[in-house]
């Protein structure tokens, strides 16, 4: 067993990893196909070992710090590997089902909030969402406990990586990838708002690149039904990322509407096709500022030539007066439109 702090153990440990995730990987029409089948007991024997291989050898990279190890939390009924990621509420595991046998990724609410009225809400409220809204292009809840401690959501686990860590190794995509991405993440949106649900933190942190570049939108940690934060809000909470909030989100009497998630995407889509935000980063009062008052940068200025529909859809997403963006379902027909003339103008 090479050194576990040695470069070469984190890399055999990752490898590892993701060989173990892709044969325990829980099923969905738009996830990996594992290989052999994941339904199989030897599959499921020997992405387990592989696994427990790879945690022993390396731990997994974190947006927190990188190759850290976690107390791992004791849970009924699952068992968990490692720790993932997490916010400031909470925490997030590889873990295993006990009763099936299947990998799942467990969210747990951590020790130091159990006990707060607020933690626990907006837990149930991503619970009330994920139960409810079931579409390919967005995360599967499968089991809540969320009325007694220990608090906790269990999730499929989602191979690949996130668009963040993508942009990050790419500083930005082609066009056809990034209308790809933003048409799925698109069609997320389209589904939790037609169930009367805003997502609230649609960002490439937030979008899973599980299988050739397919999109899963992840995270319903603050998806809730218009207005049902106007308390939070009164009570100086920022809830999502602000680089990504829509303007009436940075106001003195902030208020949410669905059309605030469709400015998170057009930031994000942005982003994907410049490699930059269309507002410059600062501070938090200066963010705000900026997406208040500010025109966005000019996206035919940094991404090069662009069609002029597009561009006129960037600029329609980012519009700081909500009633003029477009509506999600709008939104998707329009970006396949845009991905049915990118691929003839390749094939011409």
């Amino acid at each position: 067993m090479p050194n576990r702090d040695s470069a070469q153990a984190r890399r055999l440990g990752y490898e590892q990893m993701q060989t173990a995730l892709g044969r325990f990987a829980v099923g969905r029409s738009t996830g990996v196909s594992p290989v052999p089948n994941r339904d199989s007991a030897q599959a499921r024997r020997l992405g387990y070992e592989q696994m427990q291989t790879a945690l022993t050898c390396a731990n997994l990279p974190n947006p927190v710090t990188a190759w850290v190890m976690q107390r791992i939390p004791r849970l009924p009924g699952y068992e968990l590997f490692q720790y993932l990621g997490g916010g400031p509420l909470t925490a997030v595991y590889a873990g295993r089902d006990c009763a099936t046998d299947e990998l799942c990724a467990v969210k747990v609410l951590r020790d130091d909030w159990e006990d707060q009225p607020t933690a626990v809400k907006l837990l149930q409220r991503e619970a009330r969402a994920g139960l409810k809204v079931r579409d390919p292009r967005l995360v599967r809840l499968l089991h809540a406990h969320v009325t007694r401690a220990p608090h906790f959501l269990v999730m499929e686990l989602l191979p690949g990586e996130s668009l963040r860590r993508r942009l990050q190794r790419e500083y930005r995509l082609g066009l056809p990838d990034a209308l790809w991405v933003a048409r799925q993440t698109a069609e997320a949106v389209a589904a939790l708002h037609r169930a009367g649900f805003l997502h609230g933190d649609v960002k490439p942190d937030n979008v899973r690149l599980v299988r050739d570049g397919a999109a899963v939108l992840i995270d319903l940690g603050f998806a809730h039904r218009p207005g049902e934060n106007a308390v939070f809000l009164r009570e100086g909470y920022i809830l999502g990322t602000p680089d990504y909030l829509a303007p009436e989100l940075c106001l003195s009497r902030p208020e949410a509407d669905l059309s605030s998630d469709l400015f998170s995407l057009g930031v994000m889509l942005f982003e994907m096709l410049t490699g930059q935000l269309p507002y410059p980063p600062g501070s938090l009062n200066q963010t705000f500022r900026r997406h208040g008052c500010d025109p966005p940068a000019d996206i035919r200025r940094l991404a090069g030539p662009l069609p002029g529909s597009l561009v006129r859809l960037v600029e329609r997403l980012l519009a700081r007066r909500p009633e003029e963006r477009p509506r999600a379902g709008a939104v998707v027909r329009q970006l396949i439109a845009q991905e049915i003339a990118a691929l003839r103008r390749r094939a011409g």
